[in-house]
């Protein structure tokens, strides 16, 4: 017989690693989404000092 505290203990460290998993996961998905969006970002500031030169010209 199994004694229910083990189990308990097992059960809480699973739903710990799992929230940690979930938490990376979300984590590097926020962080590929900004960077993406600081690129894009970036390219349109380009783009806008590329209009702004032909202008001037």
């Amino acid at each position: 017989m199994l004694n229910i505290g083990d189990i308990l203990w097992q059960l809480f460290y699973l739903a710990l690693l799992v929230l940690l998993f979930v938490m990376v996961v979300k984590a590097v998905r926020f962080f590929i989404k900004h960077m993406t969006k600081m690129n894009n970002l970036k390219n349109k500031r380009d783009e806008l000092n590329e209009r702004l030169k032909k202008k001037d010209k």
